[in-house]
């Protein structure tokens, strides 16, 4: 019998599961960014028939970020102790839910107790809330699936896809609820996302499975080359302590390195069309500012597959797993500062734009290899390990909406736009320098395992 078994493993050719399960997973990145960032090209309607000023529209904004982060760590827990089939289902269809509530808030005021009251602000911070809280778990979980579904060699370049995938969520969204928007209305548009999001979860929990060898079209020689560069092992894992993860200085780094690439990267799905808007003059319902609002991610969707790739191939070179990794990290993170600095000298549209779709593409080369190494990090506790560094990437993202238009205000009335809009990158570049900084410390050949077990 084991005689017949290396038979059949010398004869049969892989099969490609895997790459069906990639492509589950990149939809569903995609789905992401196209719920969350939709409300960006639906700012100016919502401001307008609610009534909201820029501050408050940044508690909007980062209603969603508090929500994801709080969350963050027990969901990617979750996928490590229930597997990720079940969970994902679940959050796939809560946010989905929160995303076609929020086109049913409407303008109104309920005092409920002397100076307690419920009014649209309120009802939109509570729904984006949710909205979070649905979305959460989404990003360690499908960590965790690249580190079930993929051998070593090939994560990088699949944790590309995925974010390949999301930044093309991103780059179609203004255009999208746009179009809609303009057959149905923008509150119908929302509807319309959730019920995707509805139709995804029935196809995902059909076809999906935990693991390649609870997949029927998954081979023998295809299970063999998955488990031949295993890190994650099979679920059912508690979660690994604290100890671990505190003794362990590249989950610190990683960590530092999600809030300050967070920290800069907000900008984009927030206030970018408002900058826009202010310093060049773009109408706020223009085509031109929904292809340019969205540029940025589809450039930030190639430098997503080309870091991934290029990770992959460098960690095959003398520079090994940790400079294999690290090196696209530090060209990434600083190569996007040093856009942001460049942007402020930026006199005309074309120029600005342009600088804004490099920076995007140089942070969107270290992006995958970040989550790569946190897979790696990680091991079998890979959705935990993510969960931790997202959760502290959350900080940054909360901070950025809410800041951004509170430093636009505080600054005096006085100031040319274009100095007030010069301050903010400054802010933002020096955020992208501090995330490079991580990469000095992150080393993937320094697993939590190695301290739990």
């Amino acid at each position: 019998m084991i005689h017949n078994l290396t038979i059949m493993k010398s004869i049969q050719r892989p099969t490609g599961v895997r790459y069906s399960v990639l492509a589950f997973v990149c939809s569903l990145s995609l789905l992401t960014y196209l719920d969350r960032i939709c409300i960006m090209r639906a700012r100016t309607d919502i401001q307008r028939d609610l009534d909201i000023s820029d501050t408050l529209m940044g508690f909007i904004f980062s209603a969603f970020t508090l929500g994801y982060t709080i969350f963050e760590i027990p969901i990617g827990w979750m996928g490590d102790r229930w597997g990720s089939r079940v969970v994902l289902t679940r959050i796939v269809l809560g946010w989905s839910f929160f995303t076609a509530l929020t086109g049913f808030v409407f303008r109104f005021h309920l005092d409920i107790l002397p100076g307690l009251f419920i009014d649209a602000v309120v009802c939109l911070i509570a729904i984006r809330f949710c909205f979070g809280v649905g979305e959460a778990g989404a990003y360690p979980n499908i960590t965790r699936i690249v580190g079930i579904w993929f051998p070593a060699p090939e994560r990088g370049t699949a944790q590309g896809a995925v974010w390949m995938a999301a930044r093309i969520g991103g780059a179609f969204a203004p255009l999208v609820l746009g179009r809609i928007s303009s057959l149905i209305g923008w509150r119908w548009a929302f509807a319309v996302l959730g019920a995707v999001g509805v139709t995804w979860v029935a196809a995902f929990w059909w076809w999906f499975r935990d693991y390649p060898s609870q997949h029927p079209k998954v081979n023998l020689a295809e299970r063999e080359l998955i488990e031949e560069h295993q890190g994650v092992g099979h679920g059912g894992h508690s979660w690994p302590g604290f100890k671990p993860i505190f003794l362990n200085l590249s989950v610190w780094a990683m960590c530092w390195a999600g809030i300050w690439v967070c920290v800069g990267w907000y900008f984009y799905p927030t206030w970018q069309p408002k900058y826009l808007e202010e310093r060049f003059g773009f109408k706020p319902d223009g085509w031109e500012l929904e292809v340019l609002t969205g540029m940025p991610f589809l450039f930030g969707a190639l430098g997503c597959i080309a870091g991934g790739r290029l990770s992959d191939i460098l960690i095959r070179t003398s520079l090994g797993s940790r400079w294999g990794r690290a090196v696209i990290g530090l060209i990434g993170f600083f190569g996007a500062g040093a856009c942001f600095v460049l942007a402020t000298f930026a006199n005309r549209a074309w120029e600005a734009v342009t600088l804004l779709c490099l920076a995007a593409l140089l942070n969107d080369l270290a992006i995958p290899v970040l989550w790569a190494s946190a897979a790696e990090v990680g091991g079998r506790f890979a959705g935990s390990i993510s969960g931790v560094m997202n959760t502290a990437g959350g900080v940054g993202a909360i901070l950025c909406p809410i800041l951004i238009p509170i430093v636009l205000n505080w600054l005096p009335t006085g100031l040319e736009t274009a100095f007030r809009w010069q301050i903010i990158f400054w802010g933002l570049a020096c955020a992208w320098f501090l995330a490079a900084l991580a990469w000095l410390i992150i080393d993937v050949n320094n697993p939590i395992l190695s301290a739990v077990e």
